[in-house]
C-alpha cells in the first residue's frame, strides 16, 4: 500500500519536529537545544517569558510540551502552521 492513502486528520496534533523546524525558521533569535539529561531547552531573548523579565530559558521533558510553551509566547507561530493540519500528505 502506497503513502498516497495517508492524510492528516483535522484537529490532530502536528508533529513536534515539524513544529520545531517552522518555529526556528520564523524565530532565529530563539534557540532550541537538543535534550540534555532528558530535558529539552529553549533559550529566548530576555523579557519574553511572562512573570520574570530576566528569565531566558524554558524547559520540558517532551519536545511537544516545549513547543506548546513557545507557541504561548509566540502566538504567531501557531497561525503559520495551522493551515498544514488539513493538507493532504502524499
Amino acid at each position: 500500500m502506497g503513502r498516497s492513502g495517508l492524510r492528516a486528520v483535522d484537529g490532530g496534533r502536528e508533529d513536534s519536529v515539524v513544529r520545531r523546524r517552522r518555529f526556528e525558521e520564523a524565530h532565529p533569535e530563539a534557540v532550541i537545544l537538543p535534550p540534555c539529561a532528558g530535558r529539552w531547552r529553549a533559550v529566548l531573548p530576555a523579557g519574553l517569558i511572562p512573570g520574570d523579565g530576566t528569565q531566558t530559558t524554558l524547559g520540558a521533558w517532551d519536545l511537544a510540551d516545549l513547543m506548546d510553551q513557545l507557541d504561548a509566547i509566540y502566538p504567531d507561530s501557531r497561525k503559520e502552521s495551522a493551515g498544514e493540519h488539513s493538507r493532504l500528505m502524499v
